[in-house]
């Protein structure tokens, strides 16, 4: 599917993020609509500590009504079990994206990601974190865990609930949605769509 791309406000970051088609609105009701479906479900148990964020204005793709704000902490599990830990308080700049595998922007947007990964190795100073989030067996793609295993992700991943707490703690943003934080644990910028992998190493660089 063809990317496309709208004007919208330069972030601190200097860069513009295109609006990607396939309708953001339509995309946070789905969020909400999709994550029910317990069968076969991959949910986890991801514990969350602090205030969540407000929610990602659905019309923008680029937000910075919630820069300076501290994210919560969250803990919870891969697909393997294993604990994985956002902590704001690491002294770590961070980049968080939340994905759903039905999306297919994610579906774009995963293979691109992590061929950057492979081919840069990312920045140094940031780490990477994803969210598996409003999973149901029902939709197409399922499960998460072997998409994720098809495209070779080595992005650490989160499971949300079967209530996608996590995606409703850092403010339900259209997918692909990305949460760019500061060493300071605080919000430097959320977009929501697919990201060039141009615009993603630009905005990682900027992080503070």
């Amino acid at each position: 599917m063809t990317t496309k791309q709208a004007a919208a406000p330069k972030s601190k970051t200097g860069l513009i993020i295109g609006l990607v088609g396939g309708g953001i609105v339509l995309l946070l009701v789905l969020a909400v609509v999709l994550g029910t479906n317990e069968v076969g479900a991959e949910f986890g148990d991801p514990q969350i500590e602090g205030a969540g964020l407000p929610l990602m204005p659905p019309q923008n793709p680029i937000d910075e009504t919630a820069n300076g704000l501290a994210i919560p902490n969250v803990t919870g599990q891969n697909f393997d079990g294993n604990t994985v830990t956002i902590d704001r308080g690491d002294g770590r700049a961070k980049a968080i994206v939340l994905l759903a595998h039905w999306c297919s922007h994610c579906q774009a947007e995963v293979p691109r990601v992590q061929a950057y990964l492979n081919q840069t190795g990312g920045v140094d100073t940031v780490d990477m974190y994803s969210v598996a989030t409003s999973m149901n067996s029902a939709q197409g793609n399922y499960p998460p865990s072997d998409w994720l295993d098809r495209e070779g992700w080595t992005v650490p991943v989160i499971r949300d609930d079967k209530e996608n707490s996590v995606l409703s703690a850092y403010g339900s943003g259209g997918f692909p949605y990305w949460v760019f934080v500061n060493s300071d644990g605080t919000v430097a910028l959320r977009t929501a769509g697919e990201l060039t992998t141009e615009q993603l190493d630009g905005i990682l660089r900027s992080l503070g």
